[in-house]
């Protein structure tokens, strides 16, 4: 991939009757190949794993309060007004979109199916739920209100606080 995000291409031709045969041919183009491979993985352009590229949990404080606050780059939340609701948008290269309706799922389950979908995007490890919580707290935090305003639930049966803030705030 150039700089830019998109995928380079790399072609030489390697003609029958410049070679003499098309065993010749096939060999040269063979060692060309292998030598750009060579070359591409000196450069680190090639071999390195892709990761999850977030924030890390302790320094999630650091973070501007904003909708998207999750320390997750490519999760963002978006509203709309027409039908009313909230989503988890999560986008992965180019071209990949997906949204999780917090209506639907449930707050806490939109924002962890799409942790998981990133993840599968990218081919890397999910984060742990116990991280993925810590985030969502830190999320619901600054964003409850906007929840309630929407009328939309904060689901995880596991994680007392939340249903502590569900309790706390429903009215």
């Amino acid at each position: 991939m150039d700089e830019k995000g998109r995928k380079r291409q790399f072609r030489k031709c390697f003609r029958d009757n410049r070679y003499h045969n098309k065993r010749a041919a096939l060999d040269a183009a063979v060692a060309w190949r292998d030598a750009q491979m060579r070359a591409l993985k000196r450069q680190g352009t090639l071999g390195t794993p892709p990761r999850l590229r977030r924030v890390a949990v302790n320094e999630l404080n650091t973070l501007k309060a904003r909708d998207n606050s999750f320390g997750i780059i490519g999760i963002t939340v978006t509203r709309r007004q027409k039908p009313k609701g909230i989503n988890v948008s999560v986008t992965a290269q180019r071209g990949q979109k997906k949204w999780f309706s917090m209506r639907r799922h449930g707050a806490f389950e939109a924002f962890r199916l799409g942790v998981r979908q990133r993840c599968e995007w990218i081919q890397v490890p999910v984060p742990s739920d116990e991280e993925l919580r810590r985030r969502f707290q830190h999320w619901l935090k600054n964003n409850l209100r906007c929840l309630q305003e929407y009328d939309i639930a904060v689901n995880d049966p596991g994680d007392a606080p939340i249903a502590a803030h569900r309790c706390r705030y429903a009215g």
